[in-house]
């Protein structure tokens, strides 16, 4: 048996190859990353004022990576930047035409990327390996 590490980055490897292949198919190989989560967190709370902060918080990024990222997005089209409805100091993040567009065949490939990743997969076998996900998690957030 393998060790599990060497497991762990071989399926990495595996997954992101796909990711790169599948998200090319659906035209939206430039947001299977940050700009992506972004699309799809704006398309969810769509009625909703979303700022940078939140963008921020959700991504669980710096401020300047998030700053960095919603420049990168607005010239890409994806977003625009506007003045806050409640308090126009405040600057309001929202999708373009295009980003809506994007958000529709974001949703296709991730539908695709999941049937694929979870074929065979019981609910069960399911529930464990997220338990050890979140274990994982939890001991790099302790470092002990």
């Amino acid at each position: 048996m393998k060790e599990p590490f060497s497991e762990f980055k071989n399926l990495i490897t595996a997954t992101e190859r796909y990711i790169q292949e599948l998200s090319k198919s659906h035209g939206v190989e430039h947001l299977s990353g940050p700009q992506g989560w972004t699309v799809m967190f704006l398309k969810d709370n769509q009625g909703k004022e979303i700022f940078i902060k939140d963008i921020e918080k959700r991504l669980d990024i710096s401020k300047s990576v998030t700053s960095n990222l919603i420049k990168r997005m607005e010239k890409n089209g994806f977003i625009s930047v506007i003045p806050s409805r409640k308090d126009r100091r405040y600057k309001q993040i929202v999708l373009t035409p295009l980003g809506q567009e994007k958000a529709g065949k974001i949703t296709v490939f991730l539908t695709d990327l999941k049937k694929l990743l979870l074929k065979d997969i019981s609910q069960e076998d399911l529930s464990v390996a997220r338990k050890v996900f979140r274990q994982i998690k939890q001991n790099l957030e302790k470092k002990e």
